[in-house]
C-alpha cells in the first residue's frame, strides 16, 4: 500500500504529513505535475477495466495498482521549456488529459479529487451552499460595474471589503504584489470594469476562525489579531496573531459536514468571523485550505491528516 502526494515542493503542511506516515511506516510516492515529463514518466496500460503501470522518477517508482490513497493539493503546471510556444500549448493539453487523466482515475480515494477540488473553488458557489446548509453569509456582490459598487455601499450603508477572486497575486516585471481583503475605497473604482471584483458587507468582528474538516471532524483555530492590518486581513500580518484551538458549534459543524456532502470534498479548510454576539459567520472554504501555520501540540493537524490517509490504505 502507498500513499501518493501530489503537490509543489514547498508546501509546509503537505512536509508535515509526508513525515507523519513516513514515521508511521506507510510507504508514499511524492511527485509534482510539473515533474512531468522532464522528470517523472508515465508508463500505464488500460486492461480488464482499470490504468495498470507505474509512475518512475531517477529515483524511485510506484505502481499504479499500489497507490490506496492519494493526497492531491497544489500541483504545479506543466513545464516544457525546450518546445515553442505553439508546441507547448499542444503538449501542455495532451498533458493535462493523459497524464492528468490518469492519476484522476486511479481507484482509491482522493483528499481531494482534483475535480471536485477545482469546483468546489467557485466563490459564488461557495456562498450558495453554505446557505443552503444553514450557514449565517454576508451580503455580497459580484460585479464589474463601479456604479453597481456605489449602489451596493449605500445598500450596505456601512463599510464593504473587497478580495480576490481567483489567483490573489499580481505579476509584473520587477516582482509580484500579494493581494490581500481591504476596505473598498469608493473614490478609486478605476480598475473594476476589467474584470469581475467581489465586495461584501463588512461583519462586526470579535475574532476570525479558522475550521478544517478533515474526513467528518472538525478542528478550529481561533485568530485573534494584534494589528489593525490582520483585523482586516490576518494573512497580511501572521506576527500580529494569536492562535489557539477553540471548539466548533454543534450546528456549525453539522452545517460544513452537509457542505462537504454537496462538494464531495474529504478536506477544506473554512474561514469565519465570530460576531461580539457569539453569531459565526462564513466567509469562503478552501478545498485545499494552508493549516501548517496552525499544527500544534493542541491542533495535531498533520496527524489527524496522516491517520486518515493510513485508515484509506487499510481498507
Amino acid at each position: 500500500m502507498t500513499v501518493l502526494v501530489v503537490d509543489g515542493p514547498f508546501e509546509a503542511g503537505t512536509d508535515l504529513i509526508v513525515g507523519e506516515l513516513v514515521s508511521a511506516g506507510v510507504p508514499v510516492f511524492r511527485m509534482d505535475t510539473a515533474q512531468f515529463p522532464l522528470e517523472l514518466e508515465l508508463r500505464s496500460t488500460f486492461d480488464k477495466g482499470q490504468w495498470q503501470g507505474a509512475l518512475a522518477t531517477e529515483q524511485r517508482s510506484v505502481e499504479i495498482s499500489d497507490i490506496k490513497a492519494v493526497y492531491w493539493n497544489r500541483p504545479g503546471m506543466f513545464r516544457l521549456p525546450t518546445l515553442s510556444e505553439a508546441d507547448e500549448h499542444y503538449a501542455r493539453g495532451a498533458a493535462r488529459i493523459g497524464f492528468g487523466g490518469v492519476l484522476a482515475s486511479i481507484d482509491a480515494p482522493f483528499m481531494n479529487h482534483p475535480s471536485r477540488a477545482t469546483f468546489a473553488e467557485f466563490k459564488p458557489q461557495q456562498l450558495r451552499v453554505a446557505d443552503a446548509v444553514g450557514l449565517t453569509t454576508p451580503r455580497t456582490l459580484i460585479t464589474s460595474d463601479p456604479d453597481a459598487v456605489r449602489r451596493f455601499a449605500q445598500f450596505i450603508d456601512g463599510p464593504i471589503i473587497t478580495k480576490p477572486l481567483g489567483i490573489p497575486v499580481v505579476a509584473h516585471e520587477s516582482g509580484w504584489d500579494q493581494m490581500y481583503t481591504r476596505r473598498a475605497d469608493l473614490s478609486d473604482l478605476a480598475g473594476v470594469s476589467v474584470t469581475a471584483h467581489l465586495y461584501q458587507e463588512e461583519v462586526e468582528k470579535d475574532f476570525e476562525v479558522r475550521v478544517m474538516l478533515i474526513g467528518d471532524s472538525c478542528y478550529s483555530a481561533r485568530i485573534d489579531a494584534g494589528s489593525d492590518q490582520a483585523r482586516i486581513d490576518y494573512r497580511s500580518d501572521y506576527d500580529a496573531i494569536t492562535v489557539t484551538p477553540v471548539s466548533t458549534p454543534a450546528a456549525v459543524q453539522e452545517s460544513l459536514r452537509g457542505y462537504a456532502a454537496v462538494f464531495k470534498l474529504a478536506y477544506f479548510a473554512a474561514d469565519f468571523i465570530v460576531r461580539p454576539t457569539g453569531e459565526w459567520v462564513f466567509l469562503e472554504a478552501n478545498p485545499s485550505g494552508q493549516w501548517a501555520w496552525a499544527n500544534s501540540t493542541d491542533l495535531p493537524l498533520a496527524s489527524v491528516f496522516a491517520k486518515t490517509l493510513e485508515e484509506w490504505c487499510k481498507r
